[in-house]
């Protein structure tokens, strides 16, 4: 499948600039790849966008009072919260093509110098990202929905639209079965701290004191909520008599051995959690 010859002209250029910065081969190989890239990236956002109830727009006035989401050709991303006393916080993500994590530029106190438009760059009033590249998706909410909840679905968008193209940039550079692990505990706090400007100090001790919370709750036989998730608790396990069982790995009958009552970690997952990874397509998820 010849990915990149099937697309717009104005797509092709960046996608060129694009396979020259990736340190792949300059050649048709390597820009079908970064189309194929490219396509998915295109494809995660919109299905983001259309979950969260979000609609594209090819204008955006400055004044507007929205929060939005900017998709650039290149593959960066733009937030910005509501307009509150004419200024936003605006975050800038770089997701370069070999980076673990995005790159995170925040800007305090900022907007736009003008409206902005699909296929022009948006520039802001201040902040060290003077300005975008070129335009290609503006996503905002609709006006009937509450600016709490407008600038909830913004975040919640960023937060799994980044890490989703992290995640797709790695096809790249890895073979099926040898991509590393990007959600670990390190990754995790490195973005975490990029995205909330504090020090990866800081957020590992708020997610160890949280983690240790929890896990005390737990003990104390509690069921301890853990935000959308759902619920952690431990539950009393009946004993188990000695009995005879088959070894998956050579088949050949083995004696398992009785065990006491005792308590064992469990989870209730939330409603939400469930309708979600019901919703994952079976083909994506292998």
């Amino acid at each position: 499948m010849d990915n990149y010859v099937d697309l717009p002209e104005k797509i092709k250029k960046h996608l060129d600039v694009l396979t020259k910065a990736s340190g792949l081969p300059n050649n048709n190989d390597s820009k079908n790849l970064i189309a194929k890239n490219w396509i998915d990236k295109e494809n995660l956002f919109t299905k983001q966008i259309e979950s969260l109830e979000m609609i594209q727009i090819n204008n955006f006035e400055k004044n507007d009072i929205r929060p939005f989401l900017l998709l650039t050709y290149s593959g960066s991303l733009i937030s910005g919260t509501s307009l509150e006393d004419d200024i936003r916080h605006i975050e800038y993500y770089s997701i370069k093509l070999r980076s673990d994590v995005p790159e995170i530029v925040i800007i305090e106190g900022c907007n736009f110098i003008d409206n902005i438009n699909i296929d022009q760059e948006a520039v802001f009033t201040k902040g060290a990202i003077k300005k975008t590249s070129s335009l290609y998706k503006i996503a905002v909410c609709e006006d009937s929905v509450s600016l709490d909840e407008q600038n909830k679905r913004i975040r919640e968008a960023v937060i799994f639209l980044t890490n989703g193209f992290v995640k797709i940039n790695k096809t790249l550079f890895f073979k099926s079965g040898e991509v590393p692990d990007q959600f670990t505990m390190k990754s995790i706090v490195k973005f975490l701290a990029l995205k909330n400007n504090l020090t990866q100090k800081q957020i590992k001790q708020i997610l160890e004191d949280y983690l240790y919370m929890i896990e005390c709750g737990m003990l104390l036989k509690e069921r301890v909520p853990i935000g959308r998730l759902g619920k952690l608790f431990i539950k009393i396990k009946p004993p188990q008599k000695a009995r005879v069982g088959i070894n998956p790995s050579s088949g050949e009958k083995i004696t398992i051995n009785a065990k006491p009552e005792m308590y064992v970690p469990k989870i209730s997952f939330s409603k939400i959690i469930k309708e979600k990874a019901g919703s994952v397509k079976i083909d994506e998820e292998k």
